[in-house]
């Protein structure tokens, strides 16, 4: 009996070490963020670059974490923007997961737009980043909101900062990047909740 179940066990640990061998090949190296923060959502729209240094076509499980529980976001959207397809997700507690299919030594880049209800304190997960075990090469955030922030509280400062209207447009620019705290946006007057 124990000699039967020693290969099926071998194939087991087999298939289980293969999705990470994988993502410690894929790299995330580059990702370009836009914010906006109004009296009712926290939205997020980026655009994230994964590339595929190696000759064969995987195809990897992201997961993607949030700030808030899965049941207060709306509006996910996930596209590939290499072959303009959208891509089918899975909802968990607090993140959603989705497949990425990568040619060989190729860059696929992934368009994720989601939102949550504004809080007080309004939050993006940056420091997943750290689990890719490489810095990114760029990362660009932009902020726009019609309500005031307090920018003593932003935790990486900001290279500019301009009033549009009613709304202050704020940029963050980053090389070789790898974040040790989360983007937080803290309003200033709480008189919106």
């Amino acid at each position: 009996m124990i000699k039967l179940l020693a290969p099926v066990w071998g194939i087991i640990l087999l298939i289980g070490i293969l999705p990470v061998q994988a993502q410690e090949k894929i790299s995330f190296f580059e990702e370009h963020i836009d914010f906006e923060l109004d009296s009712a959502y926290f939205s997020i729209n980026g655009i994230y670059s994964f590339f595929n240094p190696t000759d064969r076509e995987i195809n990897q499980r992201i997961v993607f974490p949030v700030a808030v529980e899965m049941n207060q976001v709306d509006s996910v959207n996930i596209i590939n923007l290499s072959d303009m397809h959208r891509m089918q997700f899975q909802r968990l507690k607090s993140a959603f997961t989705f497949f990425i299919n990568m040619p060989p030594r190729d860059t696929v880049d992934v368009n994720i737009f989601y939102r949550q209800k504004t809080a007080e304190k309004n939050t993006y997960i940056i420091t997943s980043t750290q689990a890719w075990k490489q810095p990114l090469k760029k990362a660009v955030y932009t902020l726009i909101t019609s309500l005031p922030a307090d920018e003593k509280n932003f935790a990486y400062p900001f290279v500019s900062k301009e009033v549009i209207n009613d709304k202050t447009l704020y940029r963050w620019e980053e090389t070789n990047f790898m974040p040790d705290k989360e983007f937080d946006v803290v309003l200033e007057n709480t008189l919106f909740f």
